[in-house]
């Protein structure tokens, strides 16, 4: 009887001890709990044939809600279906004019804007790797994290097109092919690539032109402070 009496007490007084001497007890189990459900989803996803890609995860959202808002931007709202088509017509039009396939390396020149999020999904549509560059930096900073993704392409903004030209001799160089997202350029060694995408089909792309993308394929090259993540 004692014995049983000593344990319900000592049960009660377990949760005060452990705030008193262990103070994150508690919330250590609800992120050891969290982290195991995370590491049973990903295993799950893991083992998926073919596999779950970021790229399908939107695609899914997309046919769950494609009218609800995906992006809200100064003042305008972009639809899940929306942000959908447009970078359909950005891989589509890359595909046909650059020639790019899947597992080529392709930088990002942009600012923060709509635009940045339907170019990285066409080009992950492709199977391609996207490099995210800062689009503060310029000179030898920015032709080092350029250097570091191993890109065969440059995709930039309009209004970055000084910041390209500053490093353009040495693009040329390498072979590098330069896109502007732009309806006219007179710079030579850039392409202007805005009309293509503007007539380009967004017509879905097929799953097979990433049939190779696997959980340890590179999504994405993520930089700060010039240095490659």
């Amino acid at each position: 009887m004692y014995v049983w009496l000593t344990l319900l007490a000592g049960l009660a007084l377990l949760p005060a001890l452990l705030k008193t001497f262990s103070t994150y007890f508690f919330q250590d189990c609800v992120y050891m709990y969290r982290a195991l459900g995370f590491g049973i989803r990903l295993n799950v996803y893991k083992r998926k044939t073919p596999f779950y890609s970021i790229v399908d995860c939107f695609l899914e959202a997309v046919k769950k809600h494609p009218r609800k808002a995906f992006i809200h931007f100064e003042g305008k709202t972009y639809s899940y279906e929306e942000v959908d088509k447009e970078s359909n017509k950005v891989a589509n039009a890359l595909r046909s004019e650059a020639g790019l396939r899947e597992g080529d390396s392709v930088a990002l020149f942009l600012g923060n804007e709509p635009r940045f999020v339907w170019t990285w999904l066409g080009l992950a549509k492709l199977g391609c790797p996207a490099a995210l560059l800062n689009f503060n930096i310029r000179s030898r900073s920015l032709l080092h994290c350029f250097s570091c993704c191993g890109a065969k392409v440059l995709i930039a903004a309009a209004e970055l097109r000084d910041a390209v030209e500053e490093i353009l001799p040495t693009l040329k160089e390498k072979g590098i092919t330069v896109y502007l997202l732009s309806d006219e350029c007179t710079t030579d060694g850039i392409q202007c690539i805005g009309q293509a995408i503007t007539k380009a089909s967004d017509t879905p792309l097929s799953p097979s032109l990433r049939s190779n993308i696997h959980i340890r394929t590179t999504a994405l090259y993520i930089y700060t402070s010039a240095i490659g993540i």
